[in-house]
C-alpha cells in the first residue's frame, strides 16, 4: 500500500506528491518541521507540538495556511488514510515558492507551503527513545 500524504490541501500518493525545488525551504531552510508520534491510532501530545509550532512560526513569521482545527483533522485524516497504529507524523512548513533563487524576503503574498507525511515504526519499544 502507497502512503497517502498531504500536500497544500491535497491527499495524494506518496509518488505524486512534489514540492518545487524553489520553495525557500529547500533553497534557504525557511522552514519549521514538527513530529507528533501515533501510539494505539492516537495522536500523543499533540497540544504540545502544535504550541511549539505556533511559537516557531510566530519567531520565523510564517502563517500556518490553515487553521488549528483544519491541522488536526489533516492529521487525523492521515491516521485514517494510512492506516496508522503506530509511527509518527511528520509536518514541514516552508515559507513556499518564491521562484528564482533571490536573498529578497518575500512578502505574504508567497504562499506557504505544508507538507504532512507519516511513517510506520515502533515508538513505545523503540529502543532509541528517551524513557
Amino acid at each position: 500500500m502507497q502512503r497517502i500524504v498531504y500536500v497544500d490541501g491535497q491527499y495524494v500518493e506518496e509518488q505524486d506528491a512534489k514540492v518545487s525545488v524553489f520553495d525557500r525551504g529547500f533553497l534557504f531552510a525557511d522552514a519549521v518541521y514538527e513530529v507528533t508520534a501515533v501510539i494505539n491510532g492516537k495522536l500523543a501530545e499533540y497540544d504540545g507540538h502544535i504550541t511549539r509550532l505556533q511559537r516557531s512560526c510566530r519567531e520565523l513569521a510564517l502563517q500556518l495556511p490553515v487553521s488549528i482545527d483544519e491541522l488536526k483533522k489533516i492529521h487525523l485524516a492521515l491516521i485514517d488514510k494510512n492506516q496508522l497504529h503506530e509511527g509518527a507524523i511528520y509536518l514541514q512548513l516552508s515559507r513556499g515558492n518564491a521562484g528564482d533563487r533571490d536573498f529578497h524576503f518575500p512578502g505574504a503574498e508567497v504562499k506557504p507551503t505544508l507538507v504532512l507525511f507519516t511513517q510506520a515504526r515502533s515508538v513505545i519499544d523503540n529502543p532509541t527513545a528517551c524513557t
